[in-house]
């Protein structure tokens, strides 16, 4: 049985990670620490609603990744897992998410703020 090499040269090989190097990553401007106790209080409900949900999908994505890379049996597979699963995570609830984060951030908005966030259907008017 014969294996072709990979017909790309060199230069495209190397400009195609040069290209992959310059990808910005997804993530949206996250607050930890002090930043987070000092920013205003919508900001702190969007911050920890955003975390809230990327620790969801943390959660959600564990197993199958872990069971990717060999398991727990495995030490790098469970290190290398862990750090991919994060990673995974954070992009895929950076900016819009899946929408979880907006749910809880309503649900931790005081009545009144909550009300006058999100707009009124307009009504039919009456007979």
């Amino acid at each position: 049985m014969s294996v072709a090499p990979v017909s790309a040269s060199p230069a495209a090989a190397a400009q195609q990670l040069a290209d992959l190097a310059n990808i910005a990553p997804a993530s949206s401007r996250r607050l930890t620490g002090a930043a987070l106790r000092n920013a205003s209080p919508e900001e702190q409900r969007k911050q920890v609603a955003q975390q809230f949900e990327a620790i969801l999908v943390r959660q959600l994505l564990s197993s199958s990744v872990g069971s990717m890379l060999g398991g727990k049996d495995n030490t790098a597979g469970s290190i290398y897992g862990d750090l991919l699963t994060n990673t995974l995570a954070d992009q895929l609830t950076a900016g819009q998410g899946f929408g979880f984060a907006r749910l809880v951030e309503r649900q931790l908005a005081p009545h009144g703020a909550a009300a006058a966030a999100v707009p009124s259907a307009p009504t039919a008017p009456s007979l």
